[in-house]
């Protein structure tokens, strides 16, 4: 006589079990009870978002992805999948798929804040801080609590320079309850820099090192931040924001205007121009150098 086949979990009971985990951030133990559950229920959408996101949220990208288009594949108004496809698209910076994401989203569930601060923080991202500013706004009309539009709102305030003392600490604590949310901080210096918003950038790279103060990491870009917004460096503008290219029209710049000095000027006008420019080109082979060392 055959052995009895093995009774199929109880799906309610699984699900409540790996919701708890997920929430706990037990992901290892969680993974292990979603993949028991999905041999008995291999199309389940619940149980297979579940695993994207514990896939999500240990940087199994590729993995995610695959499971999450699996789900979305078969239940394609799935809420939280959705919501994974657009982190998905944010984490590989396809902004323009996440921003797309969340606009269909925000027209099934206009009453929705996550969907608000998910929008919001793809305009932050790529600098778009009036219509990042009007999203958080709207979200915290719906929940005045809702800590991610909180979040988006106090980094638009910092990038602002209207960081006060309050909305600071305000910040560090919605950090300190969601260290996810540091990814954004990261992305947000690299844009900003990349735009060439140095001073922006160093506020919100201070709101890094005041997290995690022993990370060296953070204290090199904060470092080479301030080196670069360093009132002394505002005549070496052109080379601190577009390097070589920056220091070559410079140099191309000053040989025509020293020539030029030579031909229209005085001699003794010509020759204060030549020195100038020498003490120029002395001062920012020399200067950066010694600034780097005393920041």
């Amino acid at each position: 006589m055959s052995e009895p086949a093995d009774p199929k979990p109880d799906l309610s009971a699984v699900l409540q079990q790996a919701h708890a985990l997920v929430d706990r951030q037990r992901f290892a133990l969680a993974r292990q009870v979603l993949a028991e559950a999905v041999l008995a229920y291999p199309d389940h959408a619940e149980l297979l978002y579940l695993l994207a996101f514990v896939d999500y949220s240990q940087d199994e990208i590729a993995s995610a992805e695959r499971t999450v288009n699996a789900v979305l594949s078969k239940a394609p108004q799935h809420y939280g999948a959705r919501t994974l496809r657009a982190a998905l698209c944010e984490e590989q910076k396809h902004y323009a798929e996440a921003e797309a994401t969340w606009i269909d989203l925000l027209h099934d569930y206009p009453e929705e804040p996550d969907c608000y601060a998910g929008y919001a923080n793809i305009m932050l991202i790529t600098l778009h801080l009036g219509k990042a500013q009007r999203l958080t706004q709207e979200g915290l009309r719906l929940d005045p609590d809702h800590s991610r539009c909180l979040f988006i709102a106090c980094l638009i305030q910092v990038i602002q320079g209207r960081s006060l003392l309050k909305e600071g600490n305000l910040l560090q604590q919605l950090l300190r309850e969601h260290p996810a949310q540091v990814s954004t901080l990261v992305a947000l210096v690299i844009a900003l820099e990349q735009r060439g918003d140095n001073r922006a950038a160093l506020r919100v790279a201070q709101q890094l090192v005041a997290m995690h103060p022993g990370s060296q990491q953070f204290v090199d870009v904060v470092r080479t931040l301030k080196y670069k917004t360093h009132w002394s460096m505002l005549p070496l503008y052109p080379m601190v924001r577009w390097g070589w290219g920056g220091a070559a029209v410079l140099t191309g710049v000053g040989l025509v205007g020293v020539r030029i000095a030579g031909y229209a000027l005085p001699t003794h006008a010509a020759y204060a121009v030549i020195y100038l420019w020498l003490a120029y080109v002395v001062y920012s082979w020399v200067w950066p150098s010694i600034l780097k060392k005393l920041i």
